[in-house]
């Protein structure tokens, strides 16, 4: 019984000790939706975007598991999601569902993820996405990045990406 006890109060105390990673640092600020994914769904499930694009369908612009063919939402606000983060995830997980894997596939090579290319690199300022040292729009740079020889309708592609993971990491403006 004393086992069981300390191993719930371990468990207690590591879950309180999680909730900062979890929680916007101040109350203006929002919640980023890949860290949480990371931190309290990646022990299950693979990283959000080839999680999306294995397990998950877009039908009639909706999200659908498979399992949970009806109701996305109601799945996900009854699976671990605070009430606050069940749109915001449903709609990171339909557009990872939209789009192809892209990013890693071109940019894999050098970045790890568009997350973290996003966290630490990019920020959006009136609406420009730039890069956070820089203060380059992303759009201009993207051209002559890494000799990638990207089209226009790349640039545009990979500037959308990059500006709704922007979004999803740092919140909207």
């Amino acid at each position: 019984m004393a086992q069981h006890i300390a191993g719930f109060a371990l468990g207690a105390r590591l879950l309180v000790s999680m909730v900062p990673l979890l929680l916007p640092a101040s109350p203006g600020e929002a919640t980023d939706l890949h860290r949480f994914w990371e931190q309290t769904c990646g022990d299950c499930h693979a990283h959000a975007g080839p999680f999306a694009q294995r397990f998950l369908t877009v039908k009639d612009g909706r999200l659908q598991g498979g399992h949970h063919k009806d109701d996305l939402l109601v799945f996900l606000g009854n699976h671990h999601l605070p009430p606050n983060l069940v749109q915001p995830m449903y709609e990171m997980l339909l557009a990872q569902a939209s789009t192809a894997p892209r990013f890693k596939e071109q940019c894999g090579r050098c970045h790890d993820s568009a997350a973290d290319l996003a966290r630490e690199s990019l920020v959006n300022r009136d609406g420009v996405l730039r890069g956070r040292e820089s203060g380059r729009a992303v759009a201009d740079f993207l051209p002559r990045h890494a000799k990638l020889g990207l089209t226009p309708q790349d640039v545009a592609f990979f500037t959308d990406l990059l500006t709704r993971v922007e979004r999803e990491v740092h919140g909207a403006d």
